[in-house]
């Protein structure tokens, strides 16, 4: 049971459609900047997201455009800095889009095509790719699940929306945010398939529409469920070598699971556990450079639903966590 509600949060966290209401507000998908001075926030309040710019040394928030209404979701930077990509569902749209847009909210697109349901957009090291994710269907599998989006697949096209080639053969439960490797040549994700566990997938670039190059299914101490681990949130570090992810085990009586950080090893298996006793933690993010990593720690209501984050930032090197308070978001 325990294990239905984490995924169910993990959706609840990443999908537009499925948020529900909140009058006070919450932060929710990020992005680190390559030099690691700006952070980009989807604010979440009432019925509406959109993405604020957050300074890292004095937590101010600017919103990054002008948009009213609808919801703007999963913001990445460019590896020059220079753009910010997310994913756009309009009030009362049918589907979601993906937005390019200058840092600083000038020249805003739309990338994707109006007809189809995109999101989850990264853009590669050499700014000429970008990678992402649609959606095949809405709903429950269960009478008594909350609906969802699922059939997830993972796409590259050139930027100039050219040469669009699925990087994935299967579809997926339940899938979050890609990673790219600084080389372009593969993407790091967490997919949960029908008939396979969660875990953390390799695909290559340069082969589409192929099998995983290889899985990992990292085991953390004291992990929550030992069969299938709980593992979310890859992150490539710059050196193409390691990979920075959340998992989950158990924390303290009556508190439920932490989801803390680590580093895998890519080649050996090797962990290093970077945070403890995180409680609900989510949206790991890391710097271009890998010094650098954010994410958000969760507290909950007495019902045990995540109601406010707080934003983190860890220096990957020292492993010291440095809270951000964040003004301006409104």
């Amino acid at each position: 049971m325990f294990r239905v509600l984490s995924v169910g949060f993990l959706l609840l966290l990443h999908v537009p459609a499925a948020c529900a209401a909140n009058a006070q507000g919450q932060m929710r998908g990020l992005a680190i900047s390559p030099d690691g001075k700006l952070l980009a926030v989807d604010f979440r309040k009432d019925n509406t997201s959109f993405i604020y710019k957050v300074a890292v040394d004095t937590g101010r928030a600017t919103r990054l455009t002008d948009t009213k209404a609808g919801q703007e979701t999963s913001p990445a930077f460019s590896a020059d800095g220079k753009r910010i990509a997310f994913t756009f569902w309009p009030a009362g749209g049918s589907h979601s889009q993906i937005i390019l847009a200058n840092v600083d909210g000038s020249v805003v697109k739309q990338w994707s095509p109006s007809g189809v349901t995109s999101f989850y957009p990264v853009l590669s090291p050499d700014n000429k790719t970008i990678v992402f994710a649609r959606s095949g269907f809405s709903g429950s599998y269960s009478p008594v699940a909350q609906p969802h989006l699922h059939e997830w697949r993972f796409y590259a096209s050139n930027l100039d929306g050219t040469n669009l080639r699925e990087l994935t053969s299967e579809t997926f439960y339940a899938a979050t945010a890609p990673s790219v490797s600084s080389d372009g040549k593969s993407m790091a994700v967490m997919t949960i398939g029908i008939d396979t566990p969660q875990q953390i997938a390799i695909y290559s670039l340069d082969h589409p529409a192929g099998k995983p190059l290889f899985v990992i299914r990292p085991h953390v101490p004291k992990e929550a469920d030992h069969k299938e681990p709980i593992v979310d949130y890859p992150n490539y570090m710059p050196d193409g070598k390691g990979i920075l992810f959340m998992a989950a085990s158990n924390g303290k009586l009556w508190r439920g699971f932490d989801y803390d950080v680590y580093r895998v090893d890519i080649a050996t298996g090797a962990l290093k556990q970077l945070t403890k006793g995180n409680g609900y933690a989510t949206d790991l993010k890391v710097s271009a450079d890998g010094r650098t990593a954010v994410f958000l720690k969760w507290h909950s209501d007495w019902q045990g639903t995540p109601v406010k984050s707080e934003l983190y930032l860890l220096d990957v090197q020292s492993r010291k966590l440095t809270s951000i308070k964040v003004t301006g978001l409104n």
